[in-house]
This record gives C-alpha cells, structure tokens and sequence, in this order.
C-alpha cells in the first residue's frame, strides 16, 4: 500500500464533526483536485448527500465499529478504490487513534492531523459528566475546535484544556461559524518587580507561560512550589511545583517548572520552598520554547490552603 495522509476528526455526538468535514473539503485551498475517501462511524444529524460527496471528488464508507476497520479492509480500500487521502470521522465514546496505532492500522495511513471538536456551550457540562472522553480526545489531538462559542468561559477551557495537553492549539468559532480572537491575556500585571504568585493563582500562572512563554521571559518571580521530580542526571536541577486536578478528581497530576541552582541536599520531599528567580527560556521538544526559573534564593514556604490546585 502507498502512504496517505489520514486526517482524524473526534469528538462526541453532535458536537459538530461533519459540518468542520464538510467545511474543511470545501475549502479549496485543501482539495486542490485531490480525492478523499470518508471513513466514518457515526451518522450523526448533518449528511454527506450526493450532491455534496460530488462538488468534493470525494466518497464516504460507514463502519458501525472501529474494530471492523481492519489492515484487510484498508488492503482492499487500494485495491478498489482511488484515493489521495483519508478523512476518519470518529465515534466520539471511542478512541480511534489510539487503537490505530496500537494495532498497527496506520503503518500504511500516515496520520497528517488529529482534530478534536467540542461543543463549547456544552463544555462545563460534558467534563462533568463525560470527562474521560474529553480527557481522551484532547489528550491525542492537535487541535482543538470550540464551536457555538459564545464568548463565555474562555479561561476556564483553554485552563482545563492546556493542563490536559500544552501542545493542543485552540480555535473558537462562534454561533455562525466565524473564527473568535483574542487580545493577549494580561492576566498578571507583568510591570511587578518582582512578580509574586498567589497559591489561588499558581494553575492561571502555569497555564498562562505554558500557553505563552515569551511574556515571561527575564522575568524576575516568585512561586511556592514543592519538589515533583530530581533531574539526577543534573547536580543543580530538578523539577518543582504543584499536584493539580487534570480534567477531572480522578486525574491527578504533577505541574512544574524546571529550576536550576538550587542545592538538593537542602530539599525536602513534601516541603514547600519559596522560590525567588528569573525566568529564561530554552528550547523543547518540536520547536517550542519553555521556561527555566534560574532560582537566584529560596526559603521555606508554607503549605497552600488548598494543596491541589484547579483550573475553574
């Protein structure tokens, strides 16, 4: 089999996943004379008519399960068909592109981009209800796409979105399908010096230099953090910061910042530390920047009111 470029659009039920399909091969900026096979398993309200499948070069295939997909089928698929690419539209309560990869299905179907759709007025409620679906998809995805947004709740999304996965970037789209932009979150009065961050405020602060580390750079800081992980490899390094609740009581995770120039044998497991540094950037995985904290004193903190921190 040649290699394709395979797009994977998940999200739950009616969260919109067709109409971003359809929009997206009606771009021509994407089709360019290209021929796409749909694989979807779900049919949801919106359809893929005729008249539509047509105006795109492109033909949809329906699959009840991820499990009927198999290496054989894709076999057949090039045998039978002609096609430059693969559109999946996914069962929002499965993980398709994990069990791709994990039986090996996308040896030949080279993942290009992994989009996940929500339903942004319906966000607060599905990540109480339905948490470990949304953990899944964002978790995976690329991209994520917040539709029928109607300008409220954009921290509390991009908070619990970017503590689920830093890399995912974020698009909102409004009732009417336009793209909404943002000015740049001046959430802390950057003009400090130094700027100290409240414990309420550590999760805000972490998703905000995740989110956009330029701001920070060589900027001089305050934090209260505890010791997640000693870098052993380094003799002045290690990780430190804070426990919070990931999406939802059942995800718990470590967010933290690299610091250097501390003396390890004068930490403490389970102790807080004062940390008083300048923040430098360097480079991480695939291009991105992150922040170092050159900790330039450190003096023992106290323990936050409430130890693990949230993103509402």
């Amino acid at each position: 089999m040649i290699s394709k470029p395979l797009y994977i659009f998940s999200g739950l039920l009616d969260s919109g996943k067709t109409t971003v399909i359809k929009e997206t091969l009606l771009d021509p900026g994407f089709t360019v004379d290209e021929r796409t096979m749909i694989i979807a398993f779900e049919e949801g309200e919106e359809e893929y008519d005729e008249a539509f499948l047509k105006k795109t070069n492109s033909f949809v295939i329906y699959f009840e399960r991820i499990e009927d997909l198999t290496i054989e089928k894709m076999r057949d698929f090039e045998k039978i068909y002609t096609f430059d690419r693969i559109i999946m539209e996914c069962n929002g309560l499965q993980n398709e592109a994990r069990y791709l990869r994990e039986y090996g299905l996308i040896n030949n179907w080279e993942i290009a981009e992994i989009l996940t759709i929500v339903d942004a007025s319906a966000f607060r409620m599905q990540l109480l209800n339905l948490k470990q679906f949304i953990y899944d998809h964002i978790k995976i995805a690329e991209v994520a796409i917040f539709n029928r947004f109607n300008g409220d709740d954009h921290l509390f999304i991009r908070n619990n979105i970017k503590a689920i996965n830093p890399r995912i970037d974020l698009v909102f789209e409004d009732m009417n399908g336009d793209i909404v932009g943002f000015k740049s979150d001046e959430l802390f009065d950057l003009s400090k010096d130094p700027l100290i961050i409240d414990d309420a405020d550590y999760g805000l602060w972490y998703m905000d230099a995740a989110d956009d580390p330029a701001k920070y750079e060589n900027k001089h800081i305050i934090i209260n953090a505890k010791l997640i992980e000693d870098l052993k490899a380094y003799d002045k390094a290690m990780i430190m910061g804070r426990r919070a609740m990931v999406c939802c009581s059942d995800d718990i995770a470590d967010i933290g910042i690299t610091v250097v120039g501390i003396d390890k044998k004068k930490i403490e497991k389970d102790m807080y530390y004062k940390l008083d540094g300048i923040i430098h950037l360097i480079d991480a995985e695939d291009g991105y920047k992150t922040c170092l904290l050159y900790v330039n004193n450190v003096s023992k903190g106290e323990t936050p009111k409430e130890e693990l921190v949230t993103f509402n």
